[in-house]
């Protein structure tokens, strides 16, 4: 999975109020070409939504986001997430995904906390909250840990995002600038991120 998101490169941070709307605004992404969809844990009956999106889209990478219980990150597991992200680093959590193999994103923002992370066996790292720390965090990280794999999440937009790939990031988490409007303002913002990503990576 983590090869996937570093092709990708973009992760739709899905939150809604319903299910249904948590659906119709994977479908939508999915159309405009975002193909990685991350379900948090905010929606009402996330593993339901989780498990729709997975059997309903072929060539979709269904995910779940703000995991923060073991009971949670295993029924995310049991639904058809191929990746759980947390927003904070949790040394339970990181056990639970080797125990069910499967990758997870622990949010961090310090270097301890990503040398932490390393250490409990994450290859990729969420850095959270975005709007906060900014892509000269992420640059500065990459210092001292050129490796550092970070997916940015919270604060990414359409007129920042080269700003932070320049930066170093591998991959970003888009939220409300994403997922808001229409199905079809949903799909055409997708379209447009795509062809950010396109542009910058070729």
């Amino acid at each position: 999975m983590k090869n996937i998101i570093l092709q990708e490169r973009i992760m739709a941070v899905i939150r809604s109020d319903s299910v249904e709307r948590c659906v119709e605004i994977g479908r939508s992404c999915f159309r405009g070409g975002v193909k990685i969809l991350e379900i948090t844990f905010t929606v009402p009956d996330a593993p339901k939504a989780i498990a729709i999106l997975s059997k309903e889209i072929e060539g979709a990478y269904v995910g779940a986001g703000t995991v923060i219980t073991d009971d949670q990150f295993s029924k995310a597991v049991k639904s058809g997430a191929k990746y759980v992200v947390s927003p904070h680093l949790s040394e339970e959590l990181a056990i639970q995904s080797r125990a069910l193999e499967t990758l997870y994103l622990p949010g961090i923002m310090t270097p301890t906390e990503y040398v932490k992370a390393t250490a409990l066996g994450s290859s990729m790292v969420k850095v959270f909250p975005g709007d906060v720390l900014s892509p000269s965090f992420v640059k500065s990280l990459r210092g001292p840990f050129p490796e550092a794999l970070c997916v940015v999440s919270g604060g990414v937009n359409l007129d920042n995002i080269d700003t932070w790939f320049k930066a170093g990031t591998a991959a970003v988490g888009i939220g409300s600038d994403l997922t808001k409007g229409s199905p079809e303002e949903i799909e055409e913002k997708a379209r447009q991120y795509v062809a950010k990503v396109k542009n910058f990576f070729g």
